[in-house]
């Protein structure tokens, strides 16, 4: 994971230099106007488009539109390097939507909360979340549950019916040997948030009790797992933007909860 999320960088998915829409110093008309017909969270202000001196700020506004608000001066904190790993990125944009992107000492691109809709981000979450299915589909087989037959998941029987039937057909066809296997990501989900044994050794790590809801809430990426296979749009605004961040850092920390089931520390 550490090495995937290496791999994909700033600079893979930022606007670069030659495209980003700019305005002269002074320029907040034509400002507002590419705002107001492309929605922009930032209009950068240059005299030669190599270098941003200020920035037009925008917010959105009650109608899903947005609005020019104030002309800033551009500071350090305006930049981040364009080889900033995109998983590292993430987090930094919890509390503003953009940045201008830096190469050397000079200005390469703008990067805003908008590239994270990229696919390049998506194959991270994607890789991620599958991680964490994976992982939960080995924490049940291996205490006993749907390892050779439906025995210890507790699931709807329908749910377990349909199982049944596709372990059936893979054992058969495909050599397939785990029940579990054959269960839907969400079903997989389910099925630890049951599992009592599991459940008293997050409760252990984590020092408190998890109620089922607060389990859900901090567990559950179906939501997440199916925009990101399905959605045109992962991300549609920065409010979605900031919702999802706490999701993400999540499938990490269940990541190494799982991690440290499999593997328990025997020193």
């Amino acid at each position: 994971m550490q090495l995937l999320g290496e791999t994909y960088t700033v600079r893979h998915v930022m606007v670069p230099l030659p495209r980003i829409e700019y305005v002269a110093p002074g320029g907040e008309v034509k400002a507002r106007e590419i705002v107001a017909e492309k929605k922009y969270s930032v209009v950068p202000a240059s005299k030669d488009g190599e270098s941003f001196d200020a920035v037009f700020n925008t917010e959105s506004s009650p109608d899903g539109g947005r609005t020019v608000t104030t002309l800033e001066p551009t500071s350090v904190s305006d930049y981040i390097p364009d080889s900033t790993p995109l998983a590292e990125a993430f987090f930094l944009f919890e509390s503003r939507e953009w940045y201008l992107t830096l190469r050397g000492n000079r200005v390469s691109g703008l990067i805003t909360y908008w590239a994270f809709n990229s696919r390049e981000f998506r194959v991270q979450l994607y890789a991620g979340i599958s991680r964490s299915e994976e992982l939960s589909r080995n924490v049940l087989a291996t205490d006993g549950c749907g390892v050779s037959s439906r025995e210890g998941l507790d699931l709807a029987s329908d749910v377990l019916d349909k199982a049944q039937t596709q372990f059936d057909s893979s054992r058969k066809k495909l050599g397939g040997n785990r029940f579990v296997d054959e269960l839907q990501f969400h079903h997989v989900h389910d099925a630890l948030r049951k599992h009592l044994r599991w459940r008293d050794f997050l409760h252990e790590r984590l020092g408190r009790e998890l109620s089922n809801k607060e389990y859900g809430r901090l567990y559950d990426f179906t939501k997440l797992r199916d925009g990101v296979m399905h959605g045109r749009v992962l991300i549609p605004s920065y409010r979605d933007f900031q919702s999802f961040s706490g999701m993400v850092d999540n499938i990490g920390k269940l990541i190494g909860h799982l991690d440290a089931y499999s593997v328990p520390d025997t020193a």
